[in-house]
């Protein structure tokens, strides 16, 4: 199964991935993945981290002040997905019956290994709920296997139950 979440900014679309991630821990189901948290000094937004959920590992995925690749205010280390999100992934792929992705944005695809793994991951068997950049779902939703669920404010609640029924 995989399940592709997209909507605006702020819509609730890793807060929707997180319910979802605790469900399957409630329900005894292992999960493997990653989070990308925002790093925020006071109310002020300064980047994002990337968390490989299961070790806890974690790394400054984009900031202001990092020197690489931009994706609008912020520099990209390629270098963090490669070594935290691109580990965790795998060993997901590998050991747990669903992979998180929270997300595949611009930010992540600036590496071109996470770019092969996330192709690798939507072709194998593994169950995959991934929250996507909403600029990037029309190359996923292509596929036939994808169930794609565009997310506001005002349906998440609905989004989340039946998500929830579809995993049983």
């Amino acid at each position: 199964m995989k399940i592709v979440i997209t909507g605006r900014p702020g819509s609730g679309k890793s807060t929707l991935v997180w319910r979802i991630r605790s469900y399957l821990e409630e329900t005894d189901r292992s999960t493997g993945g990653i989070i990308t948290p925002e790093i925020r000094e006071g109310s002020s937004r300064r980047g994002f981290e990337i968390v490989d959920i299961k070790s806890g590992r974690r790394a400054v995925l984009a900031a202001l002040d990092i020197r690489g690749p931009r994706v609008g205010r912020y520099g990209v280390s390629v270098e963090a997905v490669d070594e935290v999100a691109v580990p965790a992934l795998r060993r997901a792929m590998e050991e747990d019956e669903y992979v998180i992705i929270d997300e595949i944005a611009p930010m992540e695809l600036k590496s071109e290994e996470f770019r092969g793994l996330v192709d690798e991951l939507f072709s194998s068997g593994v169950n995959v709920i991934a929250a996507v950049h909403r600029g990037l779902v029309q190359s996923i939703k292509k596929r036939g296997d994808i169930k794609l669920f565009v997310i506001n404010p005002e349906n998440r609640d609905d989004i989340y139950r039946e998500i929830i029924d579809l995993l049983g």
